[in-house]
Parts: C-alpha cells; structure tokens; sequence
C-alpha cells in the first residue's frame, strides 16, 4: 500500500508540474507582460510549491533584484557579480558560507548561451522539520520553470529593443524625408549670379543649413549655418532656424538687428544647451557690394583675381548667450568673375586614412583653377577631391556647401 501511495504522489507532482508548465508557456504565448509573468512565477513557487524565503535577481545592464519574499530577505545586501561567479550549476550553499550567502540553502545560476541572464537564490531547508524540503523536493523542477521564465523575459527586452529600433529608424527616415524638402535645389541662376549647393548629413538627418534667397532688385540673402550636435535634436532646431531666417530676411533692413534678432530667438530655442554658427551676407549685386556677419562660423573665402578673402567680422555664434558681447560687420565688394565659396566645418575637418584633415588647401587650389568656370563645376569638383581624400571613410560631421559665382 504504501508503494502504491508513492506512486500516486509522484504522478500527482508530475501532473502538478505539467500544469504549471503549461500555465507558464501559456502565459508566454499569450504575451503576457512581465508584471504577469513574474506574477505567475511567484505564486506558483510561494504558494504551490511552499518555498518560503527566494531571491531572484535578473541581469540587463546591471544585476536588480526583481523577486524577494521571507524573512529578512529586504535586509540581504548581495553582490551578485561576485557571487554567481562561484556557481555554474545548481548548488547547495554550504553551512560555512556566512554574510549573504549564508541566509540561503541553494544557489541556482541561469544562464542563455553562455550569457549569465539571473540568479536565483532559496532558503527553507528546514533541518527542524523531518519532512523532505519542498526546496529539495522540487528543485530541477524549481531550475526549469526559473529558465523558462527568465529566457522569456529576455526575449520580450528583447523583442521590445528590437520595435523600438524599427520605429527609431522608421522615425529618422520621415525626418530624413522632411529635412531633404527643407533643402533648397534650385538656387538662382540669371546673368549676374550663378549658385549651386551641397549637403551631405552625417547620419539620417543633420544640423547644417545653406540657402541663397532672393530678395527682389538683384538683391539674395546667402547663408551657411551649423548647429552644434548631431541628431535629431539638432536637425529640429536648424528647421526651426530655418523658418526664423527666412520670415525675418524679409522685412530685415538692417544686417546686425536681425543677427541679433535670430541670437534672441535661438538663444530661447535652445536654452543654451545648443548653439548655431552662422555666415550671412546680404549681396547687392547693383552696388557689386556684400555686407556679411560671421557669427562663430568657418571662414567663407571670397575669391578674385586679386586674391582670396577669408570674410571674418562678426561675433560669437549665436544662442550661446542671451546678448552678443559684441557684433561688426563686414563689406566686400563683388567683382566680375568672383567667386564665394562657404562650408561648414564637416567639409575641412574630414581626415583620411592617416588621420589628416582635408583643411583648405585643395579648396583654393580648385577655386585658382576653376576661376572661369560656373558654380556647379567648382562644387563638383570639390566634392570629388574630398571624396579622394575621405577614402571610403564614415562622414565625420555633416556637410554643407554653398558657391556663388558673381557675372
């Protein structure tokens, strides 16, 4: 009788065991969150099984404490880094161990190819009781169900990185599409001037500008402007830039109110966590005149045949303080034949394969050569000599290119 009665119990555990790995798988399938599914684990540890003291810590950027119930165990200060690295497989926790350790009976490790993902802590062998322990009782059983949980928590952290990814990247891609529509590609083409552009992002999206507006009366606005950082934080200022730019040339008469005016503006924008470079010159091509501001940018270089001008006055870049200390401007005159070329600093600083920038060098030996040539030509050829040099390498910075050539 009593064979049999031992019969009856190990099928009756196997069954219980069934069902609470069907219940689990189940929930997984189910795609029960992990509120639920630790829900779960606890209760049929604590409750079904009668363990009565657990800690299970799980491992993501750093090991936490996601389970704990018993006596004392809040008060338990456990270094699991150290400690998981004495345990391989389950193991009884030896009656020596003392601080941490020694509250508990047996350490269970889990590991997922090879990656330590939690580690599972029980304490109710009771030597008082003349029963087997339901730690002992149940404890490949307690192994299976702590791997099957843990891995789909890991899978869910996972599945979760991975749509967020998706939708990041999807995200980037509509900014990508609505920055590519901010940027201007037919630029004025008449007798007197000839413009071309270029911009090249360092990733999806960027925080360089360039735009030559027509103001009526042979009169254009040209701009080159670069927002410190990259991203999306930056693309979203230099849009909004942009907008302030273009509704204030408009109705601006006076060079240095209205680079104060976008300071103020972008100085609200940003909060002072970002800054913008700015070159902007308003070119009169009645007069041949060019009255500019360099607001922290790279040089634009203003070649003729005398020369190269590097176009220098100005101030400090803009929303880097609430007021600019100080604020000139510069006037140059444009003749026939000359050439303004202005970048950003993606364009020069880019190194090669030995860690050389590309600097100006070749730029104003194209300029020299190409004196004669439209816009477009000068660009190109730019282009291709930085892209030698890049050799293959991820952009540094982003890109942007504006050449006016005055007729």
């Amino acid at each position: 009788m009593a064979r049999l009665e031992r019969i009856i119990e190990r099928l009756e555990l196997k069954e219980f065991q069934l069902k609470a790995l069907l219940d689990v798988t189940k929930a997984i399938n189910d795609t029960q969150d992990r509120a639920a599914l630790l829900a779960l684990y606890e209760r049929i540890i604590r409750e079904d099984l009668g363990i009565t003291r657990l800690m299970l810590f799980e491992r993501t950027g750093s090991w936490e404490r996601i389970i704990a119930f018993g006596n004392d165990v809040d008060d338990v200060v456990m270094d699991v880094e150290s400690a998981i690295g004495s345990f391989s497989d389950i193991q009884v926790i030896g009656s020596e161990s003392t601080g941490s350790m020694g509250a508990f009976d047996v350490a269970v490790p889990v590991y997922h190819r090879g990656k330590p993902l939690a580690f599972l802590l029980i304490g109710d062998i009771d030597e008082e009781e003349q029963k087997m322990s339901p730690t002992v009782k149940h404890l490949n059983f307690i192994q299976t169900l702590t791997n099957l949980i843990v891995v789909a928590l890991e899978n869910q952290r996972l599945a979760q990185q991975e749509l967020l990814a998706v939708r990041n990247k999807r995200e980037l891609e509509l900014a990508a599409e609505m920055q590519a529509m901010l940027v201007p590609h037919d630029l004025p083409c008449t007798d007197l001037i000839d413009a071309a552009g270029w911009y090249q992002p360092h990733s999806e999206v960027g925080g360089d500008h360039y735009d030559l507006i027509p103001l009526g009366n042979d009169r254009y606005v040209a701009c080159v402007a670069d927002v410190s950082g990259k991203g999306i934080a930056a693309a979203l200022l230099m849009s909004n830039f942009q907008a302030n730019l273009k509704a204030s040339v408009a109705h601006a008469t006076d060079l240095k109110l209205l680079v104060k005016d976008l300071n103020a503006k972008v100085q609200a924008n940003a909060r002072g966590e970002r800054f913008i470079t700015l070159f902007i010159g308003i070119i009169d091509l009645r007069t041949r005149l060019m009255q500019f501001v360099n607001a922290g940018h790279n040089d634009p270089l203003l070649f003729y045949a005398g020369g190269i001008i590097p176009l220098r006055e100005g101030c400090i870049a803009l929303g880097m303080m609430p007021e600019l200390p100080f604020l000139q401007s510069g006037e140059v005159e444009l003749p026939k034949g000359s050439t303004l070329l202005c970048y950003t600093d993606g364009l020069v600083e880019q190194e090669d394969l030995h860690g050389n920038a590309f600097e100006l060098g070749p730029i104003e030996r194209i300029l020299d050569d190409l004196s004669a040539s439209p816009s477009d030509a000068v660009n190109k050829a730019v282009i291709a000599s930085f892209e030698a040099h890049r050799g293959g390498l991820p952009y540094l910075d982003d890109i942007a290119l504006l050449t006016c050539k005055f007729n």
